[in-house]
């Protein structure tokens, strides 16, 4: 069957007439559309789980932070980065459970005079990160308070609203207030993702909180996407 044609004519005169029903005759109406909302492009499905202590400690080293001057003033330099036996944040118990099965550890901090940003990445040969991540909920369902070993200091949890980074299956957020002889606070990041944990820890503007909560919000992008290149 045959479609149906419009007549020529009949075309042409529609459109001449389409601007004078929009707007004053002779008039450039502008035509405009909501562009359309792309999709943010999800991560990367991780590596499968590394089959050696080496494989660890390579993923471990790859998944550090480098801050330069674009980041803060500060951050042009570490001030020290090592391979001890540092603990997960572990808060009112003497660590995670899970944690005691580190394979490969590594941290970097960054002391400058208004900014302290601390990182830790841990990788584990046979645990997931998600079961450490587990473990720290569970934990803080129930820590509000406790005192800091070897430290001196209590520390309060804080919860702020916003939070600096949303949470999910494998990011958690929170903050801490620390009270001694000054009270500072410091806001911590958790991310895992397959086999690997990153912790980054920061605190700003002499310990203010919403300066943290700041700061940990700038470092989040860049920590998430250190642990998917590396992981």
């Amino acid at each position: 069957m045959m479609r149906r044609r419009t007549p020529l004519l009949l075309l042409s005169m529609l459109a001449l007439l389409a601007p004078t029903a929009c707007g004053p005759a002779g008039a450039d109406t502008p035509r405009w559309s909501a562009p359309a909302e792309s999709a943010s492009p999800s991560a990367p499905a991780p590596r499968p789980a590394p089959t050696s202590t080496a494989e660890v400690r390579s993923r471990v080293k790859a998944a550090m932070l480098d801050l330069d001057a674009g980041f803060h003033p500060e951050t042009a330099e570490f001030t020290e980065e090592n391979s001890e036996a540092w603990k997960l944040i572990s808060l009112c118990r003497d660590s995670l459970p899970s944690d005691r099965k580190r394979t490969a550890y590594r941290e970097r901090v960054w002391d400058g005079e208004t900014v302290w940003i601390r990182q830790y990445v841990v990788g584990y040969l046979k645990v997931p990160g998600r079961k450490l991540a587990d473990e720290l909920r569970s934990v803080l369902r129930t820590c509000k308070k406790y005192e800091v070993p070897d430290d001196g200091r209590t520390s309060e949890i804080v919860r702020p609203t916003p939070p600096p980074v949303a949470e999910g299956p494998d990011t958690i957020t929170f903050c801490e207030k620390l009270i001694g002889q000054a009270t500072r606070h410091q806001c911590t990041l958790l991310l895992v993702r397959g086999n690997f944990v990153l912790q980054v820890d920061a605190s700003a503007d002499e310990g203010d909180l919403a300066a943290g909560r700041d700061l940990l919000a700038k470092l989040a992008p860049l920590a998430t996407a250190a642990l998917e290149r590396a992981t």
